[in-house]
């Protein structure tokens, strides 16, 4: 889960956090204690409680 959140959601925090790296390192340590609990591992995954569409687009030509 962190990896997926910390090239969006988390961005803005850790770029926030760049001159202070101790403290960034807290935050995603404690971020991704948080994570683990509230999305944990199972054999097959993690089950993400909400739905997802995935979209495939071309632009011009014909398909």
């Amino acid at each position: 889960m962190l990896t997926w959140v910390s090239g969006t959601g988390l961005r803005p925090v850790t770029d926030a956090l760049a001159d202070q790296t101790d403290l960034r390192r807290r935050f995603v340590d404690a971020y991704a204690a948080r994570l683990r609990a509230a999305y944990p591992r199972r054999p097959w995954g993690t089950l993400l409680p909400f739905r997802r569409v995935f979209v495939v687009a071309r632009v011009g030509g014909a398909a």
